[in-house]
């Protein structure tokens, strides 16, 4: 009986195992050069930051920053093959009404000291997601659409 019992507790660690080394062996997550430099960071929002990850996925790119406050910023590009299909995606995925800001087609949504966004640009749609410390003022939506201009 304990024979089984392990067994049972065996194979879905190897499984998950065998999976995890697959998927970063095999280039779905790749890492990529950032492709919001830090300088333009901090000339849209202010402040000093830091890129501490950032990777490529299937049509994806996402990049992830901190300041020296503590504050967190990530950004993720979803390229499509068409503007249908990034226009299908950013509806499936729409934080609330949508709007057109600036030329673009947003979805935003802020809850205390953090603030999401979705912006439509064409093929691609970009997700920006900003959590600030109590010491720091969250920045506007003209300025988070800035970072990927």
């Amino acid at each position: 009986m304990k024979g089984v019992r392990e067994g049972k507790i065996l194979v879905p660690i190897f499984v998950i195992t065998v999976v995890i080394l697959l998927i970063f062996t095999s280039g779905v997550l790749t890492t990529q050069s950032p492709f919001i430099p830090t300088t333009s960071v901090s000339n849209v929002i202010g402040g000093k930051w830091t890129i501490q990850n950032y990777y490529t996925g299937n049509s994806t790119l996402t990049e992830i920053l901190t300041n020296t406050k503590g504050d967190v910023l990530i950004i993720t590009k979803y390229s499509f093959n068409s503007p249908l299909e990034a226009k299908n995606f950013f509806y499936s995925n729409e934080l609330g009404t949508s709007q057109s800001y600036g030329g673009y087609l947003i979805s935003y949504y802020v809850h205390g000291l953090s603030e999401s966004i979705y912006v439509l640009d064409g093929n691609n749609v970009f997700y920006i997601s900003y959590i600030a410390t109590g010491s720091t003022t969250l920045p506007s939506i003209g300025q988070l659409i800035n970072l990927i201009k």
